[in-house]
């Protein structure tokens, strides 16, 4: 198969095996044949197959079925990869593909009557599933499971923990300010709190716009709300025609530097008790070059991989974009085949894709990229070699599949996604006023 010029993915759809298992089979392949390359084992069949095979002469009174006598070389191949794969001890290959990814609904649920930007408010103190959220665009969950919503139509920022859902920041009487009580703050005082983010203590962090100032503020584990840094201005009117779009993202370091998305200022700016400009401002789309010198187009979702390497939801430029750490140069990883906002290259590189207005990124602990393509309704997932592939939604907006394939579910603007420690991904599925699930979709980081 690899001498016909099958893909890994290919391959592993072929035999109903995972693609990482395919993997490792060609691996082994690599290993017994002593080649390094797929070209070289195609190389290998090839001189097998214009060889003359020697038959050996059957004994005497055993007659030789005719089909074995004379099969092809590739059959002798194939038998000598099983002999291979059980000699390293790889086992017997399956012969059922793996269960596919399942989606599922772990917060929010149908409001009675919507009210404006959408969604509406209940249910605190019961379970999640049962509760009402008004266009959720960020989630986040910690390392003991308590997952954070940004509850954005509702000026709110909710709890969900043993599948209890509460608020803890908004909803009150008082203006905020430095170490008031986060549910005694008025919704109108938190403004537009539209991202969440953990550090490495499992410390809450939040995003929010007010009176056109970004600010981000830390909520302790008392529910006590602390002031940590300020960047303006940021004037959300500015784009009138989407007044409810996230302000921005956030995105922080094992160290604890902080990385703001400034998405009406088309910047990220870096905060590690100063702050400065990260990427943006730039005059020219800047690919290849210093960050601080690109475009870039109503930023909106930020990602670090292990290496701290930064990336970008560009959304206005219909893009996902990595800064490196070490050099500071800024490279487009996804989009980028056109200038405007498409469906297309599912199984080609993601170079060369078409997304709409990606609105979020996330990055598992195997340099695998999910992202929100918003514009189509669908979560989409760069491999680690580049290769672009469809993860969940149909690509028409609605809401249905809980229970099923994910692939197979709708959803309907789906602006946050994140990634827990166990692997399970988790998605604002704003438009539906829901937080949906797809677990156990890369195991345990």
């Amino acid at each position: 198969m690899v001498a016909e010029g099958l893909t890994n993915r290919e391959i592993a759809a072929r035999l109903f095996i995972s693609e990482r298992t395919a993997d490792g089979h060609l691996e082994h392949i690599r290993e017994k044949l002593g080649v390094n390359t797929r070209a070289q084992v195609t190389a290998w069949v090839v001189r097998r197959e214009s060889a003359p095979i020697a038959i050996p002469a059957p004994p005497p009174a055993v007659v030789v079925p005719r089909r074995w006598a004379f099969a092809h070389p590739r059959a002798w191949l194939a038998a000598a990869l099983v002999l291979a794969l059980l000699a390293a001890g790889v086992g017997v290959l399956r012969l059922t593909a793996p269960p596919p990814p399942i989606i599922h609904t772990v917060a929010g649920s149908q409001c009675a009557k919507q009210v404006y930007p959408g969604g509406c408010y209940g249910g605190d103190n019961q379970r999640a599933l049962g509760a009402q959220l008004a266009r959720p665009t960020s989630v986040v969950v910690n390392r003991k499971g308590v997952m954070y919503i940004a509850d954005y139509g509702n000026h709110r920022i909710r709890k969900v923990d043993g599948g209890v859902i509460t608020t803890i920041a908004g909803g009150g009487k008082d203006d905020l300010v430095d170490g008031k009580l986060g549910i005694s703050v008025s919704s109108d005082s938190l403004g537009y709190a539209s991202a969440v983010a953990v550090d490495g203590q499992d410390r809450l962090y939040v995003l929010t716009s007010r009176d056109s100032v970004l600010e981000v503020w830390r909520i302790d584990e008392n529910g006590f709300m602390h002031s940590i840094v300020a960047v303006g201005p940021s004037d959300i009117t500015i784009n009138r025609f989407a007044p409810n779009l996230p302000v921005g993202g956030l995105a922080i370091t094992k160290e604890g530097v902080l990385f703001i998305a400034d998405r009406t200022g088309n910047r990220v700016m870096r905060f590690d008790g100063k702050t400065s400009t990260y990427a943006g401002t730039g005059d020219v789309l800047g690919d290849g070059g210093a960050a601080t010198s690109a475009q870039l187009s109503w930023p909106i979702g930020l990602a670090l991989d292990k290496d701290e390497n930064l990336y970008v939801a560009d959304t206005g430029n219909n893009r996902i974009r990595r800064v490196d750490h070490a050099k500071g140069t800024i490279t487009t990883v996804v989009g980028g085949a056109g200038e405007f906002e498409g469906n297309s290259g599912d199984d080609g590189l993601a170079k060369d894709a078409l997304v709409s207005f990606p609105f979020d990124v996330a990055v598992a602990p195997d340099g695998t990229i999910v992202f929100a393509d918003t514009g189509n309704h669908r979560l989409r997932a760069v491999t680690p070699g580049g290769t672009i592939h469809a993860l969940a939604g149909t690509g028409r907006w609605g809401f249905s599949g809980d229970g099923s394939p994910a692939s197979q579910a709708e959803l309907d603007g789906p602006e946050g996604v994140a990634l827990d420690s166990k692997g399970n991904l988790f998605i604002a599925d704003t438009e539906n006023q829901r937080v949906r699930e797809i677990p156990n979709l890369f195991g345990s980081a």
